[in-house]
């Protein structure tokens, strides 16, 4: 089976909460007799790669510009064309418009899925505009993938929607164990940033809601170290100033797959303060759960809550609520006895549920359902909103 992915843009397997999920998804199927290929879109393009340790190939056609968010290409759709041809099935991710630019030169008679990642939430005005289209879009699809139980209950676009085309698959990464397990990762940030703190790690872009976790070290005796680019980073060092926590901020930049690690075996808690529903659900909180650690999340409605389990593996409060997460950031700092276990039981959860392995069969499932294939025996614990906690 050739199965051919498309999304806006692919720089490596760890870069975007999509682009690895596309590359944990074709590494979960290792050992299926299932090719994976992904069309995209760069600057630099045309260009092809074959990353065959991870089963799965890329081709990129040249990348036009972005407008309104969107990237978009004057020349790609002939290169999709004939990259298309001979796929079994088309795996569209979403949300990007430029593929209903792409969709066109796909053959009638290919069967189509899409990943429906998260809502469109930066520009209310032009997404009323998009909307309808893209309803139109999904509804011609073959089958659609929530990536959460929370999210196919809650978006709006899923729900306009007939039940029986939304499916859901928990996605899930490709992790090397040896790092994960490291206990004392060698890195020359350790001297730095000690131990016991608070993690942020990603790009800090609008949706984030960083701006709230600095605030909340108003009300919390703890440090807050942000590890990730961060474009906006001289407003949020103003805003750090104002609350009077600047000393207890520390903004690291974009770091490595061995220092993110390091970072994480030595917080206390990852904090992934977002606000809005671009946050879809949130793949480093599935690094914290691999890594043994807690996770402060918030509730959006989305897949951020059914990773991490109020109470169970971490916490969970409302967004854009600094005292709300002051008063979770506490209760761990206080407590490492409740972070170590609430660390353990998200452990335990990642094995069960969250591994690239597991992401594959809830895939596979779909996959073979949309193309005719015979179900397998059913596995009633492969979701994890069907676990007894």
């Amino acid at each position: 089976m050739r199965v051919v992915h498309v999304y806006k843009a692919f720089t490596d397997a760890n870069a975007g909460g999509v682009a690895r999920s596309i590359a944990a998804l074709a590494a979960g199927m290792r050992g299926h007799p299932v090719d994976h290929c992904l069309y995209t879109l760069s600057p630099e393009g045309p260009w092809a790669r074959d990353l065959s340790e991870i089963n799965l190939s890329v081709q990129a056609g040249r990348r036009t510009g972005v407008v309104f968010s969107t990237d978009f290409s004057m020349s790609a759709r002939r290169g999709f064309a004939g990259f298309v041809q001979h796929a079994d099935l088309v795996h569209y991710h979403l949300p990007w418009p430029f593929v209903h630019i792409l969709d066109t030169v796909v053959p009638r008679s290919t069967p189509r899925v899409a990943t429906y990642h998260a809502d469109i939430t930066r520009n209310p005005v032009l997404c009323s505009l998009y909307e309808p289209l893209m309803r139109r879009f999904l509804r011609r699809l073959d089958a659609v993938i929530a990536t959460s139980t929370v999210t196919r209950e809650t978006s709006e676009s899923l729900q306009s929607l007939p039940p029986h085309k939304v499916h859901v698959a928990e996605l899930g990464l490709d992790l090397d164990e040896r790092e994960v397990h490291t206990e004392r990762q060698v890195s020359p940030l350790t001297d730095r940033v000690g131990e016991g703190f608070m993690l942020f790690v990603g790009v800090t872009r609008y949706y984030k809601g960083v701006q709230y976790a600095i605030e909340a070290l108003r009300y919390a005796d703890t440090r807050l170290v942000i590890a990730g680019e961060a474009p906006n980073q001289s407003a949020l060092m103003r805003i750090a100033r104002d609350a009077g926590v600047a000393d207890r901020v520390i903004f690291l930049g974009r770091v490595s797959e061995v220092d993110k690690w390091a970072l994480l075996k030595r917080c206390r808690a990852l904090v992934l303060p977002s606000i809005l529903r671009a946050e879809g659900f949130g793949l480093v909180l599935v690094e914290a759960a691999a890594a043994a650690r807690p996770s402060i999340t918030c509730e959006l409605g989305t897949g951020t809550s059914q990773v991490v389990v109020d109470d169970h593996t971490g916490l969970v409060v409302a967004p854009a609520d600094p005292m709300a997460l002051a008063q979770a950031m506490q209760r761990l700092a206080d407590d490492p006895a409740l972070a170590q276990r609430f660390g353990k039981a998200g452990r335990a959860r990642y094995q069960q549920y969250f591994t690239a392995r597991r992401y594959a069969e809830r895939v596979k499932t779909i996959y073979d359902r949309v193309l005719g294939v015979p179900a397998a025996a059913s596995d009633a614990s492969l979701h994890p909103e069907e676990a007894a906690l």
